[in-house]
């Protein structure tokens, strides 16, 4: 079989301001994925930067796996680019959604690229444009989960149009929509969180700790287009993906109903000093599986949002356990910053990881990792490959942004490391911590530990 793994984008690519290092190479990845599946053919299609798919090192040259057909999507427009890819002859096209900002909207364009798809018979895994929308819009989420009667923070949409220019038309003579909206916030439980309807992850999101603290943020500059003030609920965070592998024969020019849901033990996650998780900052570690967390009901919950929202392929879903109960914050329906961390907990590759939603697998399912994701400095070459030899470490990845001026956005470098015993985990991630111990921040290794006290 002819298998597709493309991805697109909708941001200028500027080669020289990011470079990629990856250990082992998303190359070496895949080559070991033609060598595990000889008796398919793999083509990789993608605009660039084509993270996950590509390694790109400050230029648009990029190392290839053997036996694997690379090709650099030119077209913008969804229509173009589906006819390009149709000319590959591929048999199914799986979408390898990533992740850009300002916006996260990177489903919906690789979801209307595989409509034109199935219109020309070929089959595809890729999330709808309708579940794209849905979870692109924070406050689409939130009615959704609302209508799903799953726990979610309460919150309040704020119109930034009509809060901040309603009172000027020449006819209205005070602003009854700002008014009553900060009547509503003053009801909310505090602190909140004030954030963007559709920014990428942590972002841009603020937390304030009373009323007075919101009214002087909706009359700074941070204000410039519309808002979500939500109740910060204070507990345990945790993320987890949801796998939706293809399990029936397609109907012609329709996926519904052909694919089914894998829940995936959720990761508890470190917070900052302000109570959130930080993408750049985090310690993940996981799986949890400690009966106190509930999870036959959260399973339950996660599955019910699967099969309304009719996901294909993986999904992120970030979450709080707090009041003995869980409340969903939100879903991300393309692949993410926890995905290399579930394939080291499930031994395999994130190619294999995709394969698999494509129904494809020649393993048999091994006993699960425990896992650990932290952070370091950037590192240089030497050293990323010092850390990489340890047996226990699955993956190191750095990202640099060689434009960044303030020395937090320059970039870091991302370690996995597994123990197949959780009894072990412990004991690695302080032989880790020894490997570079002048690059070690020791704070990440502490709350480290203190998590490993939780699964």
């Amino acid at each position: 079989m002819r298998i597709l793994l493309y991805s697109t984008s909708s941001n200028i690519f500027e080669p020289k301001t990011a470079v990629v290092k990856n250990f082992p190479s998303s190359a070496q990845q895949l080559e070991l994925l033609a060598k595990s599946f000889p008796e398919h053919s793999f083509i990789v299609a993608t605009q660039l930067p084509g993270m996950f798919l590509l390694d790109m090192n400050g230029s648009e040259n990029f190392q290839k796996a053997n036996n694997v057909q690379y090709e650099i999507i030119k077209s913008d427009d969804e229509a173009e680019i589906a006819d390009f890819l149709y000319s590959l002859n591929p048999e199914i096209a799986i979408a390898t959604t990533f992740f850009v900002t300002p916006f996260d909207w990177l489903t919906a364009k690789d979801a209307l690229v595989a409509d034109f798809l199935r219109q020309k018979g070929i089959k595809t895994v890729c999330h709808s444009v309708k579940t794209a929308l849905t979870c692109f819009d924070k406050w689409q989420t939130h009615q959704k989960l609302l209508q799903l009667k799953i726990n979610t923070p309460k919150a309040l949409y704020i119109n930034h149009a009509l809060f901040i220019n309603a009172g000027n038309r020449k006819t209205v003579k005070s602003n009854v929509y700002k008014t009553a909206l900060l009547s509503e916030i003053k009801k909310l439980n505090f602190p909140v969180v004030i954030k963007d309807t559709t920014g990428l992850s942590s972002y841009g999101m603020d937390v304030l700790e009373n009323f007075s603290q919101v009214h002087d943020w909706l009359r700074s500059k941070k204000f410039t287009s519309d808002r979500i003030v939500e109740e910060f609920i204070k507990g345990e965070q945790f993320g987890t993906e949801i796998e939706s592998i293809l399990s029936k024969p397609i109907q012609p020019k329709k996926n519904s109903g052909c694919f089914l849901h894998k829940i995936l033990p959720p990761m508890i996650f470190s917070v900052n000093k302000y109570g959130i998780t930080s993408p750049k900052q985090s310690v993940k570690l996981g799986p949890v599986t400690k009966p106190e967390y509930k999870m036959e009901e959260l399973n339950k919950i996660l599955k019910k949002i699967a099969e309304s929202l009719d996901f294909e392929g993986i999904t992120q879903v970030d979450l709080v356990f707090a009041q003995k109960k869980w409340f969903v914050i939100e879903i991300n329906p393309r692949l993410s910053g926890m995905t290399a961390s579930y394939a080291a907990m499930q031994n395999m590759t994130i190619f294999e990881r995709i394969l698999k939603t494509a129904g494809i697998q020649n393993k048999n399912e091994q006993k699960e990792n425990f896992v650990l994701n932290i952070k370091f400095p950037l590192l240089t070459e030497e050293e990323m490959t010092k850390l990489s030899k340890k047996s226990f470490v699955k993956q190191v990845y750095q990202t640099e942004n060689l434009a960044a001026k303030q020395e937090r956005e320059k970039g870091y470098c991302e370690v996995i490391l597994t123990s197949p015993a959780k009894e072990n985990l412990s004991h690695n991630i302080k032989e880790l911590a020894e490997v570079l111990p002048q690059k070690t921040e020791k704070v990440f290794f502490e709350t480290a530990l203190e998590l490993a006290k939780k699964i």
